[in-house]
């Protein structure tokens, strides 16, 4: 049986949390959170970003017992993201059909709630990617995370050039179309750019962990690039936006440079991150030159909800057919066709037949010659 989250349940919370797959690494990295008080903060009214616990007791059976799914939507997005999921398939207890039952459960549970997106983000394994796409998930882009230690960034100077500025409100509708130029199509419809209707772009919302800065680069009154800073408890992460596949790499080392150097004005004695999707062309090789190194891959997946719709239906009137008209065929009483077989032709009695009008109901053969 699957059902929400109850005060009974902090047992089996507690006890699986520890096996439980993290789906979201950027709140791992930065800030992050025990599944038992993840579960709890549903319970806090004013808490926008809350969380939603699922769990799993299934008596009788071998392999499927005990699970939980923990689920966070993203504000006034319709959208939501799985961020665990528990036990860990390499656990133990783990197993697919664990992860299966619960997906598929939130679902239709997502449905109801009017959420059209479902997102995960998983270690990109095997196993762990085809038990997603089993329920419906279908990947859209693959991500490496590098990682800069603080004792490495700290005592080092970078000489900045450009004009960066934090972002204003103004900036947003270059911001959207800076984002359309630099991001595949594929991408951009599976985060919501082409629905009906449409979100901004992740380059303008930040829903994720931590507290996130917005800047912007700009170029003969242009803006040909913006960073976004997100400061955690554990560390910082750096979010690049520009053309990665242009020749000219000046834009992604100013903003890498702003970054850090950013980071080391704050005194942030934390590692740095910056993820780098498969379409970022050589940023991995600018990142190796400022001494980061790549930790894991992670893969990006997105599962459409279908909602079901109710329109009211007219019943269809069957028209109904006239009945066809039926030829009636000649008649004649039993009565009469005896008496016909006992006239003989020429007789008295065959003339009065005739005269009484027998003839009506016989067949006219009978009166001839």
């Amino acid at each position: 049986m699957i059902r929400p989250f109850q005060f009974s349940d902090i047992f089996l919370i507690q006890r699986l949390g520890r096996q439980a797959a993290k789906l979201n690494l950027v709140e791992a990295l930065l800030q992050p959170q025990s599944a038992f008080w993840a579960s709890l903060s549903a319970a806090i009214p004013w808490n926008d970003a809350k969380v939603t616990t699922y769990t799993l007791r299934q008596q009788g059976h071998g392999l499927i017992r005990l699970g939980f799914l923990q689920v966070r939507k993203r504000g006034a997005r319709p959208e939501a993201e799985i961020i665990r999921l528990a036990p860990d398939l390499d656990s133990a207890l783990g197993h697919p059909a664990i992860w299966e039952k619960l997906l598929a459960h939130y679902t239709s549970v997502a449905a109801q709630q009017q959420i059209v997106r479902l997102y995960v983000e998983a270690p990109d394994q095997p196993l762990t990617v085809h038990t997603l796409s089993h329920v419906g998930f279908r990947s859209y882009a693959r991500q490496t995370i590098w990682r800069l230690p603080h004792h490495q960034l700290a005592g080092r100077a970078y000489s900045i050039s450009a004009a960066i500025r934090p972002r204003v409100k103004a900036d947003d509708w270059a911001l959207q179309q800076l984002y359309m130029r630099t991001v595949p199509e594929t991408v951009q419809m599976a985060e919501g750019m082409h629905s009906d209707p449409p979100v901004k772009p992740p380059l303008l919302e930040w829903w994720g962990a931590g507290i996130c800065s917005s800047f912007v680069l700009e170029e003969r009154q242009e803006i040909s690039g913006a960073l976004q800073v997100v400061q955690g408890t554990r560390g910082v992460w750096l979010q690049l936006w520009a053309n990665m596949n242009s020749p000219d790499t000046t834009v992604v080392h100013q903003l890498l440079r702003y970054g850090l150097t950013l980071v080391q004005k704050r005194e942030l004695n934390l590692p740095v991150y910056v993820g780098v999707c498969d379409y970022h062309g050589g940023l991995s090789s600018i990142l190796a030159d400022y001494s980061f190194a790549p930790v894991t891959d992670r893969v990006k997946l997105m599962r459409p909800v279908v909602k079901w719709i109710r329109e009211p239906a007219l019943d269809s009137v069957v028209p109904l057919e006239s009945p066809a008209r039926v030829a009636t065929a000649p008649f004649a009483r039993q009565e009469t066709l005896a008496a016909a077989d006992a006239v003989l032709p020429g007789s008295a009695a065959y003339w009065a037949a005739y005269e009484e009008g027998i003839e009506r109901s016989l067949p006219p053969q009978l009166f001839q010659g």
